[in-house]
């Protein structure tokens, strides 16, 4: 399994779209811990909370979360094994589509089971941002984005406003580029 230089995978890429495998402990070149270090330098490169194998084309089922080493979850195979309370809506984001944001329902706790990067069984409850978070990357495992989340209406008006966040973005970088080749060009023509 090559991990160097992984980058997210297109966004009809079939990795974000199919579960992927169980991820098996100890067998061929799987390193757990490589993994997970591989996928939260990435998520933190990127400035995200949580980044799930499959979002950067590995067929496994793991996913890092966190801000920080200090709240850093490293999760294999993981599994919801119950949602507690009525679910709240807040808005997330996801880094595969970057600058989207909608509005997901989801409970406020769970109690969640998975493997940590050491192959130990964990059982933990899980509430408030985390475990939103948790179950945002626990859709990837499952092949599910969260544009699936969210009726088309809501998805149609959201994309609207993405489409015009991805212009302006297009249009501020092409303006910086311009006026930084013309400061270089007016440097340069000084000298």
């Amino acid at each position: 399994m090559d991990l160097k230089n992984v980058s997210l995978v297109a966004l009809d890429n079939m990795c974000l779209h199919t579960p992927p495998a169980k991820f098996l402990f100890g067998v061929g070149d799987n390193n757990a811990k490589e993994i997970a270090d591989l996928l939260f330098e990435k998520m933190i490169e990127l400035k995200g909370l949580g980044l799930s194998a499959n979002q950067v084309g590995l067929n496994i089922a793991a996913f890092v979360i966190g801000t920080d080493e200090l709240d850093r979850m490293n999760v294999f195979n993981p599994e919801i094994l119950e949602e507690i309370g009525e679910p709240i809506i807040f808005k997330e984001g996801c880094l595969s589509y970057p600058g989207l944001f909608l509005t997901v329902k989801r409970p406020p706790t769970i109690k969640v089971k998975y493997f940590n990067e050491l192959g130990e069984e964990k059982i933990e409850v899980l509430t408030g941002l985390t475990a939103r978070v948790f179950l945002h990357e626990f859709d990837h495992m499952r092949g599910i984005v969260f544009t699936k989340r969210v009726s088309k209406l809501k998805l149609d008006m959201a994309l609207k406003k993405y489409k015009k966040y991805l212009k302006d973005t297009v249009v501020k970088i092409s303006l910086q580029s311009y006026l930084q080749a013309h400061n270089e060009l007016n440097n340069t023509s000084r000298v």
